[in-house]
């Protein structure tokens, strides 16, 4: 194989690759980046680890087709060295890899490119196009309260769903629940799909939709991320860039029994505010509980904790709030994270009782978010 490519171009294609090659497996070849010639003018780059793979096309002049597998860390980081400019790969009879540019040049061993295991591709499955901007909300409202156990598959996953008109993400790890939402409008396209993304595809799934969006950047067009699920994989395409998720075959829990439909009690105060007083407060909370507590009177929220370690704390902030009093015990990192999620400048917290879980949710439009969290004895 020999070919010439850009710096930029061949960078730009590990950049989406090469995180993906498994260092750590008993299968040596996984941890290479699989090179091979497409055409003329085409390189293609792969990697996987056997649950996710991903494949990206750089723009190449080909002299001579040909494929092989090389050390992923090893090409990333040399090629990042590399003074932009257009680079000379030769592949010899031994596997051989010289890469050349200007007066540096490399030699690295390479793997038989026939050895490298086949990425799944979505074949003639159909592909729906869906809104990367929404896609990067939906993730950032949700992938806080997803379990990373990889001990536990049903919860370590996000379940990514198309019902009809509106497009969702779930996830929880069995103390909380979050639920995010949107609705499309009449000119999309009907959706029928459900997939429980495993949590390292989901991170590989941001990779692609931040990918999307710095692509859109200066165009007309709004960035796209098309989907499609086929032989217990789910695939996620931006442009020349393509993911495979080996989804979980797993049963998420039935979230909509978790959700409170009907919350006897709601405060509204300002999402800013709340975050600085449960970061105050929560230093003297016990370490391994983190609780807090949250007590509600007509106009004032008290959030106090206290720890025979540390000490104690109180703090009292003006709220949004016209009913009976009521005291309840919140994990702070918890209530943290649904806030710190939100962009939204005020949030309502719903609860109906002192052991019920209580329900976070913005006060705005936007995104329908619903943050859910167990309750503490304190």
């Amino acid at each position: 194989m020999e070919l010439k490519i850009e710096k930029r171009d061949f960078l730009r294609g590990l950049t989406r690759t090469h995180a993906v090659a498994d260092r750590k497996s008993s299968m040596p070849i996984l941890s290479n980046v699989l090179l091979s010639t497409e055409s003329t003018k085409k390189l293609r780059l792969a990697a996987t680890d056997l649950y996710l793979g991903v494949t990206a096309i750089a723009p190449a002049v080909v002299q001579k087709g040909g494929t092989v597998a090389l050390a992923a860390r090893t090409l990333f980081d040399i090629v990042k060295a590399l003074p932009e400019g257009e680079m000379t790969i030769t592949v010899g009879s031994d596997l051989q890899t010289t890469i050349e540019l200007g007066r540096i040049r490399y030699k690295i061993p390479g793997l038989p490119g026939e050895d490298f295991p086949p990425i799944p591709n979505p074949g003639e499955a159909d592909m729906t196009a869906l809104d990367a901007e929404l896609l990067a909300e939906l993730i950032g409202l949700t992938s806080y309260s997803m379990s990373s156990d990889d001990t536990r598959p049903h919860l370590a996953g996000t379940m990514f769903q198309g019902d009809g008109k509106a497009v969702r993400m779930v996830t929880t790890d069995g103390h909380r629940l979050s639920k995010a939402e949107q609705v499309l409008d009449e000119s999309s396209p009907m959706l029928d799909f459900s997939m429980l993304v495993p949590h390292k595809g989901v991170g590989e799934l941001k990779r692609v939709v931040d990918d999307a969006r710095t692509a859109a950047k200066g165009l007309d067009e709004a960035p796209v991320v098309e989907v499609s699920t086929a032989g217990g994989n789910a695939f996620f395409k931006s442009g020349e860039l393509l993911l495979s998720v080996k989804l979980a075959d797993e049963q998420f829990p039935p979230y909509e029994k978790v959700i409170p439909q009907q919350q006897s009690k709601r405060a509204v105060c300002g999402r800013s505010k709340l975050i600085d007083s449960l970061r105050r407060i929560s230093l003297v909370a016990n370490d391994k509980s983190g609780g807090v507590q949250l007590h509600l009177e007509p106009g004032m929220l008290r959030i106090q904790s206290q720890s025979p370690d540390v000490g104690e704390g109180t703090e009292e902030i003006e709220i949004d709030y016209a009913d009976e009093p009521i005291s309840v015990g919140f994990n702070a990192r918890y209530l943290l994270d649904a806030l710190g999620a939100l962009p939204h400048d005020e949030v309502a917290l719903e609860l109906s009782g002192s052991l019920d879980p209580g329900v976070i949710k913005p006060v705005g439009g936007g995104v329908d978010f619903v943050g859910v969290i167990m309750p503490m004895r304190i």
